[in-house]
């Protein structure tokens, strides 16, 4: 079983910085200008939602945007790999002249598909969602609905630190596209951002960021 620990934030966006949304994604210098505008409309809590590996097997499945084999199977490699479990004691690090380091990563598509298949999970059990749309190469990641809004959900994953600072970079455009989509849908759009970190195999640590026009 697989711990979510959810830094839930709802970002009540009112008429007067919409525009700003739109200009901070446009130019990087008013990103901060428009996170410094928006602090004041936050509201954070925190949630802690158990999920399985089968389910989170199926979500990724329904979600993910690449065809990726066995991506939790890649995980836990991964995990099992960076414990050191694989270096044999006694054997001094090998040393080689290259030109630049090319650090061992974990596999990025394996990433983006449990971080897809969270933001599904999310946008299903969290906000009570159906698949609209699973937009191809395209932006959002996935499309969803209620009875009452139109949801853009956008995902990103990480197994290494600065989930934060891809969140701050990628706010303004799913906020200046949440703008954009509210003038063409005849009902309510509300943009999630979901940043999931892969603490530990049992353990994600998310944010989600829903951002409400006013």
């Amino acid at each position: 079983m697989i711990r979510l620990e959810i830094e839930h934030r709802v970002i009540e966006l009112p008429e007067e910085h919409q525009g700003l949304a739109t200009g901070a994604y446009a130019r990087s210098a008013l990103a901060p200008v428009f996170k410094e505008a928006i602090e004041m409309h936050v509201q954070q809590t925190t949630i802690v939602l158990p999920l399985s590996e089968s389910t989170l097997g199926r979500m990724i499945v329904k979600y993910s945007e690449q065809v990726v084999f066995q991506p939790l199977r890649e995980i836990r490699h991964w995990f099992t790999y960076a414990s050191g479990a694989y270096i044999e004691p006694g054997y001094p690090p090998l040393y080689y002249a290259r030109d630049r380091n090319r650090p061992v990563s974990p596999n990025k598509s394996a990433e983006a598909a449990v971080g897809e298949g969270v933001a599904g999970f999310l946008g299903q059990r969290l906000y009570r969602c159906r698949k609209l749309a699973r937009p191809n190469h395209d932006y959002p990641d996935i499309v969803m609905e209620t009875e009452q809004a139109t949801y853009l959900i956008e995902a990103k994953a990480t197994m290494e630190d600065g989930i934060d600072a891809t969140m701050d970079e990628e706010l303004p455009r799913l906020a200046a596209m949440t703008v954009s989509a509210s003038q063409m849908d005849f009902r309510p759009v509300v943009g999630v951002l979901v940043g999931t970190s892969l603490t530990a195999e049992d353990l994600y640590r998310c944010i989600a960021v829903e951002v409400r026009l006013q």
